[in-house]
């Protein structure tokens, strides 16, 4: 077999023992969206009753924006809405992001903000969170947050000031119908982002021309 073929093996062979032991379709179709959460389809059935830890890691740096995936094993099982934060959660992991890099607060983890998204009215019936989170949250842990589309002088700006950016998208590079993630920096033209749905994207960096016509909203953050 080639790589691709032993690779398309191992996704049909996950996605069926995933269904025998009655993993929600839901987690399964996110194999589709991207195949990097093929350990985390896997392991589904075993994670999704373990105890969801307290704290997220600190950045290795102060103000540094850590980079969390919706579908960590650690919470990624856990419900958002009818859903798992795995499929919808990426507007509350964008805020624990920007939380813990801006206040160093490592309580702040993705299911708190879960949490503190479902218990204010912040996602709707078809799970997904209202932009209301993004300054609510931002009030709740102390930060200031200004929301406004800004052109690249500004926004490279913002980011050099130590300011990062969660952008709401349109369907295109991140997502099929909706998504946040968070814009982190900026240089020579290029932005580097921490999509917490994918470390492929985050891992690269993207010139601002690539991604703005793709930018819904912007919502800038800063400590104090």
């Amino acid at each position: 077999l080639s790589p691709e073929e032993e690779k398309q093996a191992r996704i049909a062979q996950v996605k069926e023992q995933a269904r025998e032991e009655g993993c929600p379709e839901e987690v399964i179709a996110l194999i589709d969206k991207n195949e990097e959460t093929l350990d985390f389809v896997q392991n589904y059935m075993a994670n999704k009753d373990r105890p969801i830890p307290d704290t997220v890691e600190a950045p290795a740096t102060a103000g540094q924006i850590p980079h969390y995936l919706q579908w960590d094993e650690r919470w990624g099982c856990a419900p958002y809405g009818t859903g798992t934060i795995a499929a919808n959660g990426c507007g509350p992991t964008c805020m624990s992001m920007v939380i813990v890099g801006l206040t160093g607060d490592t309580t702040a983890t993705p299911y708190r903000l879960v949490q503190y998204s479902e218990q204010n009215g912040f996602i709707d019936e078809e799970n997904n969170t209202y932009w209301a989170l993004m300054d609510s949250a931002a009030r709740q842990w102390g930060l200031s947050c200004r929301e406004g589309m800004m052109d690249e002088a500004t926004l490279a700006a913002e980011l050099g000031a130590g300011h990062p950016v969660i952008c709401s998208m349109l369907p295109g590079d991140f997502t099929d119908v909706g998504h946040f993630l968070v814009l982190t920096g900026y240089a020579d033209g290029q932005v580097t982002l921490n999509d917490p749905f994918s470390i492929a994207n985050t891992q690269k960096t993207w010139t601002y021309a690539e991604i703005k016509d793709q930018i819904k909203e912007m919502w800038t953050f800063s400590a104090g």
